[in-house]
């Protein structure tokens, strides 16, 4: 890899039906982006993501899952293999949505990415906010063209349906409005 074209990048992703106002999963994700960019020095570290999405209240089924994928692929591959990992991991193709695609133009601008924070809210089924974390690091796998991903991932789901679950959720999300149009943010419509 050219350590020169080395970057590190983040992207919060939220699925859901297009609404009048914002979605609770909207709100989420504008509250991490704001928490997240608080401490710009290590807005990017992947143990800083892991933590913002665990102080989420009312998590059903939390789960943490690490591994080492070995794969030979071409620099240029390096996006959309790494919007692949992020894509299954979060279930995307459940909602109906191929989240790889968004996923690899948003990587494709950063040449080799070498770390790659996903957030991804789904809130395609109304009563339910899946969370998903993947963190992936890229390291030279030792012979030409072979990468070592690590991936760590952080699985959630906020039950909705649950009155106690909505009112915690209102009351530490509702202040938040959808984020804005930053360029680590994208909202995939269903």
């Amino acid at each position: 890899m050219n350590s020169i074209a080395e970057t590190t990048a983040g992207l919060f992703l939220v699925i859901g039906v297009q609404s009048s106002g914002p979605l609770e999963a909207e709100r989420i994700c504008s509250a991490l982006i704001q928490k997240l960019s608080e401490g710009s020095i290590l807005n990017l570290d992947p143990s800083t993501w892991q933590n913002a999405m665990q102080k989420v209240p009312n998590q059903v089924d939390p789960a943490t899952a690490s591994k080492t994928l070995n794969r030979t692929m071409a620099v240029a591959d390096l996006p959309s293999t790494l919007a692949s990992i992020c894509a299954d991991a979060a279930d995307g193709d459940k909602a109906g949505v191929d989240l790889a695609k968004p996923i690899s133009v948003y990587l494709s601008k950063y040449g080799e990415p070498t770390a790659f924070n996903c957030f991804i809210l789904d809130q395609s089924d109304s009563a339910k906010i899946y969370l998903s974390l993947t963190c992936l690091a890229v390291f030279d796998g030792g012979s030409p063209g072979s990468f070592a991903v690590t991936s760590t991932l952080l699985k959630a789901c906020l039950n909705l349906s649950n009155k106690d679950t909505q009112s915690t959720i209102a009351q530490v999300f509702g202040r938040f409005g959808p984020p804005s149009d930053s360029p680590y943010y994208l909202r995939v419509l269903l």
